[in-house]
């Protein structure tokens, strides 16, 4: 009888161990995680399109301005590449 009263006492033990401990995960999960949780954004996507298709057509147009100006330099002769220079210094 003294043997089955050590083997209850240690299952009892062991049982209100086994409680605290999950209890502590729980306590944990709750404080630690589910307080830091930021919540989900929402983004709408047709705007980013629209935005990224709008900076395409300023790159583009852009482009077409560099490479117009790029074309207008290389058919420059030398006195108007002067007078480019000064045109552009006094800018």
């Amino acid at each position: 009888m003294k043997d089955f009263y050590i083997g209850f006492k240690q299952a009892i033990t062991f049982s209100l161990i086994l409680v605290a401990i999950f209890g502590l995960c729980l306590l944990w999960d709750f404080v630690f995680k589910r307080t830091r949780r930021t919540p989900v954004k929402e983004i709408n996507i047709d705007s980013i399109i629209t935005a990224s298709d709008s900076i395409k057509i300023k790159i583009n147009n852009l482009d077409s301005i560099k490479n117009a100006k790029v074309i207008e330099v290389i058919t420059l002769d030398n006195d108007s590449s002067i007078k480019l220079f000064y045109e552009l210094v006094s800018e």
